[in-house]
């Protein structure tokens, strides 16, 4: 973009005349989105985040996004899932290793690797789900700040060369941006 302007001022350097081409026309999306018309809709990032922080989901809600609140729903609630079934194996595996450590010296082996792995995947599956809280919130976040942004199909860059008329017999070429 810079270039581009970089470019237009040296090629328009060689003609000392002004500017005489016509104002150029606003569309309504691109009047609305420089303040000229409408103005857009807006969200608040920090209550979206809020919300999400409180109820995962209803950051999603309060931007519009419903179809992510299903989404964030049953992952965490896998997740929420898995940390308790896990809990109950390890638990369970806890108290076998504990009643195999009365009877035997050193308790029982598999006990106590089945015992750790179902620490390890509750644990494991405990931070996937603040993963996914977090993400949740910082999605809310991002949605409300881009609750406004235009994506209509009138946004577009277009170069175009341009001849305009000087008062010397010099022709004289430019760029002329339309967006």
């Amino acid at each position: 973009m810079i270039g581009a302007a970089l470019l237009l001022c040296a090629v328009s350097a060689g003609s000392a005349q002004p500017d005489v081409s016509p104002p150029i026309a606003l569309s309504p999306a691109v009047a609305a989105d420089t303040g000229k018309g409408s103005p857009l809709r807006t969200k608040s990032p920090a209550l979206a985040a809020g919300l999400s922080a409180l109820l995962p989901g209803a950051g999603q809600v309060y931007n519009e996004s419903y179809l992510k609140v299903p989404i964030v729903a049953g992952i965490g609630g896998y997740f929420i899932y898995q940390i308790l079934h896990n809990n109950k194996l390890y638990s369970d595996y806890r108290g076998q290793y504990s009643r195999s450590l009365q009877t035997t010296s050193g308790g029982d082996a598999e006990m106590l690797l089945l015992r750790e792995f179902y620490h390890d995947e509750r644990d494991r599956f405990g931070w996937y789900f603040l993963i996914l809280y977090a993400l949740n919130v910082l999605d809310a976040y991002v949605d409300a700040s881009l609750f406004g942004f235009d994506v209509s199909d009138e946004l577009a860059l277009r170069i175009l060369p341009a001849a305009g008329p000087t008062l010397t017999p010099q022709p004289s070429l430019g760029i002329r941006l339309n967006f």
